[in-house]
């Protein structure tokens, strides 16, 4: 069984610790895609390929700061009764509302898309978070808003969650965080089905 933090004392020295280890973790995923990235230049004049012992550290030390983060957000959302991925989809939908995007829409919006948006959305539905209505034009469109709960419960849990962002990438300075959001957003691109 889970143990329950006992004071905000212990609660901050914890998420320093998660803290410090994502941090770690985010400069090995620096290091390693450095690293790889001037192998990759030695290895041009040499070969096309990188040897997997290479791209699996870079993978699993991605993994690993992932797993640190999603662990990290999980936290300091609980106390709102939030997953990680319901905060995301809530922020989709608040920045998508005035684009008139449906639901089907928003999954690819996420981090991690998948079959679950319709779960979630039921969720967040049932707790009066958001509200779903039909398109006017097309009666096989359906549309999610936030309603006034929910928007308040964007604006409570966002300071949380900027400390624990700013606790996940203590130590790195703004350069080193451009760089991993730049390096990130083209691993992502460079997957399969992006």
């Amino acid at each position: 069984m889970p143990r329950r933090v006992s004071s905000v004392a212990e609660c901050t020295g914890f998420s320093q610790t998660v803290g410090r280890r994502a941090t770690r973790h985010a400069n090995r995923l620096l290091d390693n895609i450095r690293f790889n990235g001037n192998l990759r230049t030695k290895m041009s004049t040499e070969s096309d390929t990188l040897p997997a012992t290479c791209l699996s550290s870079t993978v699993f030390a991605l993994r690993a700061a992932a797993a640190h983060v999603e662990r990290s957000l999980t936290r300091v959302l609980d106390p709102f009764g939030l997953t990680a991925a319901q905060f995301e989809l809530l922020l989709v939908i608040d920045r998508l509302s005035a684009s008139g995007a449906g639901c089907s829409e928003l999954g690819r919006h996420l981090a991690a898309p998948g079959p679950d948006v319709t779960r979630m959305l039921d969720r967040l539905d049932t707790a009066g978070l958001v509200s779903r209505y039909r398109d006017a034009n097309d009666r096989r469109v359906v549309h999610a808003e936030l309603t006034e709960k929910g928007r308040a419960l964007i604006a409570e849990a966002s300071p949380s969650v900027a400390a624990a962002e700013s606790s996940t990438f203590d130590g790195l300075s703004e350069s080193d965080r451009h760089t991993l959001l730049q390096l990130l957003k083209g691993v992502r691109r460079n997957c399969p089905g992006n």
